[in-house]
Parts: C-alpha cells; structure tokens; sequence
C-alpha cells in the first residue's frame, strides 16, 4: 500500500518567518491616466548579493519519504481501491457506498492500532472527543478522514502507515498544511523594473504592442483570498472560499462565496500556546498574500494610480485555500479542481472556468497521489499550472506541488540577472522571472484589513505570478495553446539575463533563463 508523505510549514518569508513584517506604504505612482504603456523604469540597486553558493554545489539532506510535517496535521487523505476488488463477503455489492466503505475502514484502522502497543498508543490519543470521521468525500473513491484538533507529527506517520495499509485502501496521506512562497522585504521601491526591463526583466513593454490582455481570458489566484484593493477590483470576478477550518479562515464561517481576506495574522501567544489550533505556528502580521499575487497578474492599467498588472483586461478568479498558518492540502486539491471548472462535491459549479491557475504557494515533500490527480485533470481540461519554485536555495527536492507532474515551476531572480538567492533550481524548474523587492497591490493592515496601498515584496511567489499573467497574454492572441504548448513556447523563448555574465554559481537564472513576455506572446500569435 502506498504511503505518501506529508508537507511541512513554509521554509521563509510569508509562510514561515520568524519576525513580524514591518507594514509601510508606497505613494502611488500616478501614469497620468493617458498613456498607453508606463515609462520603463530604471532597476534599482540589489540587495539580494549574498554569494554563498553551497547548496549549489552539495545535495541537500530532505527527510525522508515516511516524514511528516513538523506542525502534524488534523485528517488523513485516503483513497479506497477499485471497487470490484473488495471482498464484500456476500453483501449487496450496490449497498455498498463509497462512505460506508471509508466507515469500515475507520473502524477497522480504530481495531486493528487498539490490539498493538505503538498503534493503541497512537488512537487512545484521539479517542473520544477526537474520534476520526469522514469530513467529507473529495472525489468518488477518495475521503478526507478528519479529526478534531492536530495529530502531533510524532504519531501522524504511525496513524497514516496504519490506514495504508488497510486492504481496502490504495493510498493514504497526511492532510498537511501548504504556505505561501514570499519574502518580505523593504517595500520602498516604487517602480516595476520587474516588468520593464529587455535585460533582466519580462520585457512587457514589447508584448503589450502585441496584446493587453482581454476579459475572455480567466485567472485563478488559489492563495489567501483578496481585499478589494482600487487599482485590483476591477478585474476580479467573484471567486470562492474553500477553506473548510472556521479557525484557519478567520472569517467566522466556512466554505462559501467570499474569497475576500480577512487577514492571517498569528500572535505570539497563539504560537506558543500548546492547546491552540496554531501552535507551533510563526507569529506573523496578516501578508495580504493573495492581493499581492492578484496585482502582479491583473492590476488595472491606465487608470491614474498605482500599477500595471502584466494582463491589463483579463479576469481573475480568487479561489481562497490560505488562511491563518496555511491551508490543509485538502481544500487545494478542492480549490483546484474547482478553479479549472470540474464539479467538486458540496461546491456550486464554476461559472467561469480558468485557463491558467497561480499556485504561489507549497510545502514539503513528494507531490502526492491526490494532488498529481487533481493537478493531471485539471491539464486534461486544458488549464496550465503555474507555481512557484519555492525559497530554500535547493538544487534538489523541489517543494511540492512545484515538483508535480506536468505544471510549470518558476524560479526567482534579482535585477543583476542572476538566480536569487533562496530560490530553489535544478531540472524541474522551467524559467524564472524577477522575484526580488517586487512592487504590487497591498493593505496597510497589520491584522484586518485597513487601507489600500502598495508594496514590494520578493520570492519565487512573486515571480510566478508575472509568468502566469504573460500565459494569460499568450492565450489571448492564440486561445488554442495547450498546456504543454505553453511550456515548451516558454522555455524555448526564455533567455540569459546581461547581469549574468558575472562569475558566480548564481549567474544563471534557474531553469531555461529569464521570462520574455514580448518573445513568448510573438511565438504564441504565430502558432
């Protein structure tokens, strides 16, 4: 029986930094609301020269396979096998439900660790008030079996071991937490040289002679939700929240039509005491993560006032599955599935499908059989993937679901050209695009929501989003593109950046090279 492992909390920045992030605001850059392109910008001084390259050159140590995530995890993804294997020891073969055969299995799982030393220790954890139940069934032989607060990850890997190998079980893994993939850094830069510039930018001037975008194309954002944000809301479509945990929402409900962010701050006190859902958590100021993504995707253009996203007309569809110290790898799969228009049990269906999701977001280990599922029938209807690399600086071991099957990992560069960095490369990485001191649409809020404003901020997570928006450019002018079209147009246009001549083991951008907004949406147009 397959045993898969479990993801552990973000590696830095807006998923897992260990201090609160300073909130300050960027004066609005006015465009005097009548040109038709901003005036490219000049790249401001780096940062990001940190030149030590030893996880270049040496493997980095992961956990092991069986591991799992240093927070644990509240439920168990488990998946039953074909139905006509089961042994149904003379019942009705029709009376035998998807959801009885799951209780079966929770009350054989409950028998069988009940009669051994190690695993009746592991269930009398969770015995009584605690007691695994179905949570609900994510998709016709797979359920997530959710518990009442957090298994500690010293007796998640026994729990999980146990359900997998169930004979009537194919596959089971931890429900694990998924973070955001950002770095906060000094939000004073109030120029998008990320976008402008031929050299170590995407290059977006020249593709906008080609394309601005159109409303027919959708995006989705699956991350923290949004804010309505002026120079964002025109852009955005109704979106969803799929964050099943009242306390990990922190909006007084679960699942339903309000994408919008109430903030993901985690106290202090939260993080350090052993009864909250949050413990063990980093304590943090509310990120805005979503609205950040949103922007660099779709801010409005023209307008008068702060930015210019990359699409300057298409849609985007908020899809929430972060909240308060992440979010389950449950409600992604979920979220996923959703975004790309595929019916998702207890969800309405998807009025406006995307063409081309972000996932700014990860955790650790393997992809995981749920979600290369999810992520596989979502390319089968035609929506490319997009998400990014992750912020450890490893060459190998990607976070997942960067390391998916199939979906399009972007690395991170500073404005020299070069790999940031703490952005993870090697094999799997397809391209990069700047993801150092990135400006976009933000709130000043420390906890709730206060006031728009605009800040910068770095990561692969910024960087995935430029690249997502130029697929959005891409599939206006040529709507037929596949995601494995999309792919390969973009390695195959991506290029070196100037700044990377420089010797040093981060000369080159991970992957391909640089984003090349102008030469990908020209290859596209011509296909």
């Amino acid at each position: 029986m397959a045993v898969v492992s479990t993801l552990t909390g973000c590696g830095g920045g807006d998923g897992g930094g260990g201090q609160l992030p300073n909130v300050s605001t960027v004066p609005p850059a006015a465009d005097g609301g009548t040109s038709t392109k901003p005036t490219p910008p000049t790249p401001p001084a780096t940062t990001t020269d940190n030149t030590d390259c030893s996880t270049s050159s040496t493997k980095v140590a992961t956990a092991p396979s069986s591991s799992t995530g240093g927070q644990g995890a509240a439920g168990v993804i488990v998946r039953l096998s074909p139905f006509e294997t089961v042994a149904l020891a003379g019942r009705a073969m029709a009376a035998v439900t998807p959801e009885r055969r799951i209780a079966a299995v929770i009350d054989r799982v409950a028998a069988a660790t009940g009669k051994q030393g190690a695993g009746g220790r592991i269930f009398a954890a969770v015995d009584g008030a605690d007691r695994p139940h179905i949570e609900r069934m994510l998709s016709a032989s797979t359920a997530l079996v959710a518990f009442d607060r957090i298994i500690p990850a010293a007796k998640l890997e026994a729990l999980v071991n146990a359900y997998a190998a169930d004979p009537d079980v194919v596959g089971a893994e931890a429900d694990d937490m998924m973070n955001v993939r950002a770095v906060p850094t000094d939000p004073d830069y109030a120029q998008q040289w990320n976008l402008s510039s031929p050299t170590v930018g995407v290059n977006l001037p020249a593709a906008w002679d080609i394309t601005t975008g159109a409303p027919t194309v959708v995006t989705a954002v699956l991350d923290t939700g949004y804010v309505p944000h002026a120079d964002l809301v025109t852009n955005l479509l109704p979106g969803y929240d799929f964050l099943t945990s009242i306390a990990i929402g922190n909006n007084g409900h679960a699942r339903g039509p309000d994408a919008i962010d109430p903030g993901n701050w985690v106290t202090r006190e939260e993080a350090a005491d052993r009864s909250s859902r949050f413990y063990n958590c980093d304590p943090r100021a509310s990120s805005w993560h979503g609205t950040k993504v949103a922007g660099l995707i779709g801010a409005t253009a023209n307008n008068g006032m702060g930015i210019a996203g990359v699409n300057w007309y298409g849609k985007i569809l908020p899809v929430r599955v972060l909240g308060k110290c992440g979010g389950p790898m449950s409600d992604v799969i979920d979220g996923l599935r959703w975004a790309a228009g595929i019916d998702v049990p207890g969800a309405p269906a998807n009025p406006t499908p995307a063409k081309v999701i972000n996932l700014s977001l990860g955790g650790k280990g393997r992809c995981g059989d749920e979600m290369q599922r999810a992520i596989d029938d979502v390319i089968a209807r035609g929506t490319t993937v997009v998400v990014a690399a992750g912020n450890e600086g490893n060459q190998f071991g990607l976070d997942r679901p960067a390391n998916c099957r199939g979906v399009i990992a972007v690395g991170s560069t500073d404005n020299t050209g070069r790999r940031a960095w703490d952005s993870n490369f090697g094999a799997d990485v397809l391209l990069s695009a700047p993801g150092a001191n990135v400006l976009s649409t933000s709130n000043t809020g420390s906890t709730s929501p206060q006031k728009d404003t605009f800040s910068a901020d770095s990561g692969t997570s910024m960087a995935a989003p430029q690249v997502t928006g130029v697929v959005s450019l891409m599939l206006t002018v040529n709507p037929t593109l596949t995601p494995r079209r999309i792919a390969e147009i973009l390695k195959q246009t991506a290029r070196p950046a100037v700044g990377a001549a420089v010797q040093s083991c981060r000369a080159r951008p991970a992957g391909a090279g640089i984003l090349d907004a102008a030469a990908a949406v020209a290859a596209a147009a011509r296909r």
